[in-house]
């Protein structure tokens, strides 16, 4: 990674560190905990709280490992973190009617993630 887009792809990396970090956490204690997740007064879930469990951890591990492959200068890891930085928006919209200030910020930010990423390749 060279050039002047490189501190783009590094914040990109870190806040994928950071957000799979979260988001595996998050899973994790979700499988033995199912009511640690809160529920608005405006949203219902559609899914069983375990299978979003399983969802949250799944995704934050993918996140985590492409973060430090993109630290680690993988081109790959570029790809899978575009990819799975989508896949956490759409995970996001799930939480879009019970926590939408929360849930339009993460969202916003997994864009800036995807932005950093894309960039690094345009000027390759």
């Amino acid at each position: 990674m060279n050039g002047k887009w490189q501190g783009w792809a590094a914040t990109g990396a870190i806040l994928m560190i950071v957000f799979g970090g979260f988001k595996a956490i998050s899973g994790f204690i979700g499988l033995f905990n199912d009511q640690w997740i809160v529920h608005g007064y405006t949203g219902y879930y559609f899914v069983d709280i375990s299978a979003l469990a399983w969802w949250y951890l799944i995704v934050g591990v993918i996140l985590l490992l492409a973060g430090f492959a993109v630290l680690n200068g993988k081109a790959w890891g570029r790809w899978v973190g575009v990819v799975a930085a989508g896949i956490a928006i759409i995970s996001e919209l799930m939480w879009l009617p019970i926590y939408p200030i929360w849930s339009i910020l993460l969202i916003t930010l997994y864009i800036f993630v995807m932005i950093g990423l894309i960039a690094v390749r345009s000027e390759e």
